[in-house]
């Protein structure tokens, strides 16, 4: 399995890589009136409006994102960016390294929103399950 990795509060987070359809640098978000709080609004991908998803705003953070770089994820049927603090790399695992998500990280995010965690090296990222995001 293939994950692309980011931050979110110093914290370690990634989504399936099958999911990723690309990352866009230095993006320009344009606000939308009437928007859910977690849409930050949209950019445009050569002609087409792409809706912006601030993760922390979505998983129930206090600040939001703060890079302008952009993880395009295809979610259900559509292309929707996601805004992180920061874009790590793509991380390669066994599915042995794939375990639950424990009960204690539940309390601070919504369960429907997580798949499970992964350690790799010292560190534990925690995966997100796009298709819930919106």
């Amino acid at each position: 399995m293939e994950i692309l990795s980011f931050t979110l509060d110093e914290k370690f987070f990634g989504v399936s890589l099958y999911s990723v359809k690309e990352i866009v640098e230095g993006v320009t978000i344009t606000p939308v009136p009437l928007a859910q709080k977690y849409i930050d609004g949209v950019m445009n991908l050569r002609g087409d409006p792409i809706p912006i998803v601030d993760i922390k705003k979505k998983l129930g953070f206090k600040d939001n994102s703060t890079s302008n770089d952009i993880i395009l994820c295809y979610i259900k049927d559509s292309v929707v960016g996601l805004r992180p603090d920061q874009i790590l790399t793509i991380h390669k695992f066994s599915t042995d390294a794939f375990k639950d998500v424990p009960s204690s990280l539940e309390e601070d995010i919504e369960s429907r929103y997580l798949k499970g965690i992964v350690q790799i090296g010292e560190i534990k990222y925690i995966i997100i399950n796009v298709d819930e995001l919106i």
